[in-house]
């Protein structure tokens, strides 16, 4: 982001929740869908049936469990599949009609009944037995809201058919886990690393036991729990798709965000963008991602710096440093030209990186792609994108982000530039996913660019109008359209303003460039 301030941002404290790997009757198949692109938290995503931990939870009949807290996460989890998906993993469940159990869950979702009452009233009751324990995962402290998930197997009743029950899943299905990895690994879905990594479990516990799905399911479920064991349930880092790491790293960036994203594009051949931490524990998060890809024969081009702001170098010459030392690599630093004149003294680039620049990478696979560099001004003068046209995947920097805000700030910011910059990644061919500097990807590409274009010219008529009825001081035009804005942010409010009225002054309103 371009500025920061004194402020402290500390991480959201973690909320307790469950969520259930749902299986088909014959172990074959895992229940996912995708996540209300609406939503806050991971919108558009592909995942399972879960959310946080409620108070009622405690209350519910749950027989068999190890401890009291256990039985409250079993109990959680059974009310969010219940809630989302309309089934009810329960005992003595198979007495209730298809309306009894529609009806029931409108009376849980209307506040009629809590789930426990229900429970209670129908005579049923939730066999922990019925759940393989498979571990659990921490979201990681770079995201405003926190999770603490346990994560559970199951099997669908019969007779129950999945559906999206409220509006928080949609397209909801039965797929094989080779067949969702194939969409997630083409860039097709967005999904979180605990998804992943269960599709991965399944899919090799499925090909160790074909015919039987007990053996399956105790396979899958120790070897997930021996995976958040190793991890302490803790991510490090994204897969984006097959070709894609993000690797947030803590900088001192603008509030709310606490993270730059640094982004590794390839695979036997990849690039490092926004290596921006400047903390050496930090560093080691990044070179422990690096060295391992390295120790497998992979190749990395080059080091590239998306703009000059200060939450986006850092780490870039100690990353060269320890390539060189500890392989003897000569990895080029790169940036825009305008970067590297405004970073002259304080980071030494070996290259430059040319307007719609192509780097020629390669996958995991070892399959050649191509990753291009726009020039996408307004933000910085020398700000970068990067493009996978054939994956329809944009890392827009600081251009789009997943939460926080984009400030343009004169000299160096430019609301004319960025605006054209905004038109010309939404015309992008293939478009699909994006994702910036801070904050989760994007999972509707266009649509997001479009609500940040739609956005600034809501503002820049409100400035104009202002301008209009006389006033124009920016300070006062900024506490006008900026009526909630915290105090310590105020200044770049201010500055937005500023880009606006420049913009107004030189082209008037609207998208006449």
């Amino acid at each position: 982001m371009q500025q920061q301030t004194n402020r402290q941002i500390t991480a959201a404290v973690p909320k307790d929740a469950a969520a259930v790997i749902l299986l088909s009757k014959d172990g074959t198949k895992v229940l996912w869908a995708q996540r209300n692109p609406e939503l806050k938290f991971l919108g558009g995503f592909h995942g399972f049936p879960g959310g946080k931990l409620d108070r009622d939870d405690e209350f519910c009949d749950v027989r068999k469990a190890a401890d009291k807290d256990q039985a409250a996460l079993i109990a959680c989890a059974v009310r969010e599949v219940f809630e989302e998906v309309g089934v009810l993993l329960v005992r003595n469940g198979e007495k209730l009609t298809k309306g009894q159990r529609a009806s029931l869950h409108d009376d849980l979702v209307a506040g009629r009944f809590k789930f426990s009452e229900i429970l209670e009233t129908w005579g049923l009751w939730i066999d922990a037995a019925d759940f393989s324990y498979t571990g659990i995962w921490t979201t990681p402290e770079f995201s405003p809201m926190r999770y603490k998930t346990r994560f559970f197997i199951a099997v669908c009743p019969e007779k129950q058919i999945p559906y999206p029950a409220i509006t928080e899943l949609q397209k909801i299905e039965f797929i094989e886990p080779n067949a969702a990895l194939k969409l997630w690994n083409d860039s097709n879905v967005l999904i979180a690393p605990p998804v992943l990594i269960s599709l991965r479990a399944l899919e090799t516990a499925i090909q160790k036991h074909p015919a039987d799905d007990r053996k399956m399911i105790e396979n899958s479920a120790r070897s997930l729990l021996k995976t958040s064991s190793r991890a302490d349930g803790n991510i490090d880092f994204i897969e984006l798709n097959s070709r894609l790491i993000c690797l947030p790293l803590r900088t001192k960036t603008l509030p709310p965000a606490t993270h730059t994203n640094c982004f590794i594009a390839g695979g036997q051949r990849f690039v490092v963008i926004d290596a921006a931490a400047k903390e050496p524990s930090e560093h080691q998060k990044l070179f422990s991602v690096v060295d391992k890809m390295i120790e497998t024969g992979a190749e990395c081009a080059a080091i590239i710096v998306s703009h000059l702001h200060k939450d986006h170098f850092g780490a870039e010459t100690a990353l060269k440093s320890h390539l060189q030392t500890k392989y003897s690599l000569d990895v080029p630093i790169a940036a825009h030209q305008l970067t590297a004149e405004s970073l002259d003294g304080i980071v030494s680039f070996d290259r430059l990186i040319e307007d719609q620049e192509v780097f020629e990478l390669s996958d995991r696979y070892g399959k050649q792609f191509e990753l291009r560099a726009p020039h996408t001004p307004g933000h910085a003068r020398g700000h970068l994108c990067f493009y996978d046209e054939e994956l329809g995947f944009l890392l827009s920097s600081d251009n789009v982000v997943g939460f926080g805000t984009v400030v343009i700030a004169p000299p160096e910011g430019n609301m004319i530039d960025y605006l054209r910059s905004l038109v010309r990644m939404k015309e992008l061919p293939n478009l699909n996913f994006l994702c910036g500097s801070h904050g989760a990807a994007n999972a509707d590409a266009r649509l997001k660019i479009e609500e940040y274009i739609d956005h600034r010219l809501m503002r820049e008529k409100q400035i104009a109008e202002a301008l209009k009825n006389g006033i124009s001081d920016a300070e006062t035009i900024a506490h006008t359209v900026y009526p909630h804005l915290d105090p310590p942010l105020m200044r770049l409010g201010v500055n937005s303003v500023r880009a606006h009225i420049e913009k107004l002054q030189t082209v008037g309103e609207g998208l006449n460039f």
